[in-house]
């Protein structure tokens, strides 16, 4: 099996600490002084790895094929259950940063980032010149996890900055958004079965470390319903994200009382938690790419997606309905910002400089009937927002004054706001928030419509900090022994980010940490700890089968493979049914609903649910598979 090199990593040796493992006498005399027992007798031991890594995104699946590379044994521990794993990484866009020395030297490459993280102390430039030089390469390693040709281009979030022209991002196919190089990372784990082991639903909750010697030797699991003690003969990786679905922790460290994520679900700083246990140095904790106004799913608890989206549709993300008669107020009626700038990942123009987005508490998006039916609000959303009005999820009325009480906004100043934002207008000029003269549509078609709108998180950036080989750093700025961080858990952008980063560290320090949990340790015993075969869990869930006179068709889906049972009579579709998906919930879950009625009815020519571009596809393609 072809291994990816690294060749600057300057993995360098940890270290080294020494138990004793003098036996205790059983004839000691009272007075005599008790030897301590080694740490690996004192833990009841469940399961035993070489390398053991808590979750399974970006960071958590490159660390475990590096790993697997370099000859380990290695455990994956995914708090989700199988088909919903993947954290933020099924969602993301699928594009990752890359750097093309070509474009400037290296000192302005390395000022570029320098100029990202401003005033903040972390992380070291060796990190980012480990970084820099791994990003070189990073449009090779997407050919090595199986990308035939993958797409290059170049995205500086912060054109003006020295070293930006160097900046890019590489990706498996255009435009993203489709879960195509998270299934390259599924796939390359599942080419490595027979050296590693996936635990779904198995959230690692401990770290347990000797505190003598302050190595890390395993981790502590909840793996159907039992506690489970995990042994890592060599490294333990933390790559559990961040806290972006975790109210309290933005309350506590990002003094943010209202926040949503928009994409991962279990994403709850459990990593965090761990790493505090054994006195890690964290950092960033009140960093984190948001917020963007957007609507709250109430079938998920996450945003419908990505509103604000600049003067046009995004490829993927969706349409960009603020740009059309639109704005956002507050309880008060008053606008808080320039509704169609694409913010800098929340970050929006601030004098010369960008600051996050200041959202009130509670916010609401205000349209009338022509914004209504020139666009949709979201490719999830019915024509119209039909359903959405039906539901009342989006609350209507015929005048100004009516949709202001019926949402709790100040019927005076909503009503003061949309005359000053409507002279704006005819005008041409925004002197509250510039608003470019081409998106100043005015808001007088009634009916009129409000809809809450809340602040939602791509991510988090905090955690452990860690150094050039991945190693966590302690308080005390020395590596904890034997224990790995990657990806946005203590991410590299400790201020400023830029788009495309996130996953790029997390493929980069993924296998960093991989390759430096897998380097076999001298300062603990490789003997194993096991008196028995060891804990194995009980299956993810039953392996879903054909019927008798169905063919089968798969095909790739946002968050795994779609497969279909499909009938046929006469040359024509008379059945379709669904085998297994993973799709994700309120959105592809809807679209498989609807789909294998149309399929027999139209037989095959079944259209693309809007929202749902990917799950479509994917049901097409399987469609196709199971007729040939």
């Amino acid at each position: 099996m072809k291994k990816f090199k690294m060749t600057a990593l300057g993995l360098a040796l940890l270290p080294m600490f020494f138990v004793s493992a003098e036996p205790v006498s059983a004839a000691a005399p009272e007075t005599a002084v008790v030897q301590k027992a080694p740490y690996l007798q004192t833990v009841r031991w469940d399961a035993e790895y070489d390398v053991v890594i808590a979750g399974y995104g970006f960071a958590g699946g490159a660390a475990a094929i590096a790993a697997a590379d370099a000859g380990a044994r290695v455990l994956l521990l995914e708090k989700a259950p199988l088909g919903q794993e993947g954290g933020n990484s099924r969602y993301a866009a699928q594009q990752a940063l890359w750097i093309d020395d070509t474009k400037a030297s290296e000192a302005d490459i390395l000022r570029y980032f320098q100029t990202l993280r401003g005033k903040n102390t972390n992380p070291s430039d060796e990190v980012y010149k480990t970084f820099i030089a791994e990003a070189k390469k990073q449009v090779d390693y997407l050919k090595f996890l199986g990308a035939k040709d993958p797409v290059k281009s170049y995205y500086a979030e912060y054109p003006e900055y020295p070293g930006a022209a160097a900046i890019g991002l590489t990706i498996v196919k255009a435009p993203g958004g489709d879960g195509r190089l998270y299934g390259l990372i599924q796939a390359n784990v599942k080419k490595r079965a027979d050296k590693i082991d996936v635990w779904f639903e198995a959230p690692a909750t401990k770290l347990l470390q000797d505190r003598d010697t302050g190595i890390v030797h395993g981790v502590v699991a909840k793996v159907n319903g039992k506690t489970v003690n995990i042994r890592a003969k060599n490294g333990v990786v933390l790559a559990t994200g961040g806290y972006e679905n975790n109210p309290d922790m933005f309350r506590n460290f990002a003094n943010t009382p209202v926040a949503y994520a928009k994409g991962a679900r279990f994403n709850t700083g459990d990593g965090i938690l761990m790493a505090m246990d054994v006195d890690a140095r964290l950092v960033n904790m009140a960093n984190n790419n948001g917020p963007d106004p957007n609507v709250l799913n109430p079938e998920t608890g996450i945003s419908f997606g990505y509103m604000t989206a600049g003067s046009k549709d995004s490829a993927w993300g969706g349409p960009a309905f603020t740009r059309h008669n639109v704005i956002m107020v507050g309880a008060d009626g008053k606008r808080f910002w320039n509704e169609t700038e694409k913010t800098k990942h929340g970050r929006i123009k601030f004098h010369n400089d960008y600051r996050h987005l200041q959202m009130p508490d509670p916010a609401f998006m205000i349209f009338d009937d022509e914004a209504r039916t020139t666009s949709r609000v979201y490719g999830a959303w019915s024509e119209g927002a039909v359903k959405e009005i039906e539901s009342g999820l989006v609350k209507k009325a015929d005048t100004i004054e009516e949709l202001a009480k019926l949402v709790g906004i100040d019927p005076d100043g909503l009503l003061a706001q949309i005359d000053r934002y409507n002279a704006f207008c005819k005008a041409g000029v925004d002197q509250e928030f510039g608003r470019s003269a081409k998106l100043l549509k005015p808001l007088l078609k009634a009916p009129f419509y409000a809809v809450e709108v809340v602040p939602t998180y791509t991510n988090t950036q905090g955690g452990p900090e860690r150094d050039e080989t991945a190693a966590i750093l302690s308080r005390s700025g020395e590596r904890i022994p034997h224990l790995y961080g990657a990806g946005e858990l203590g991410s590299i952008f400790s201020h400023k980010y830029n788009g495309t980063g996130n996953i790029g560290e997390s493929l980069i320090f993924g296998r960093i940490a991989g390759a430096s949990a897998a380097q076999v340790k001298t300062d603990v015993s490789q003997e194993s700890v096991l008196t028995g075969p060891g804990f194995k869990p009980a299956a993810a869930k039953a392996e879903a089968k054909s019927e008798a006179g169905e063919k089968v068709g798969r095909a790739r889906g946002m968050g795994g493979d779609v497969v279909l049972g499909v009938r046929t009579k006469d040359g024509k579709i008379s059945a379709v049914r669904v085998i297994e998906a993973n799709e994700t919930p309120g959105i592809g879950t809807k679209a498989l609903e609807r789909l294998p009625e149309e399929a027999v009815r139209t037989n095959g020519k079944v259209d693309t649910v809007s929202g749902a571009t990917v799950t479509s596809d994917a049901f097409r393609a399987a469609l196709e598979d199971a007729l040939r």
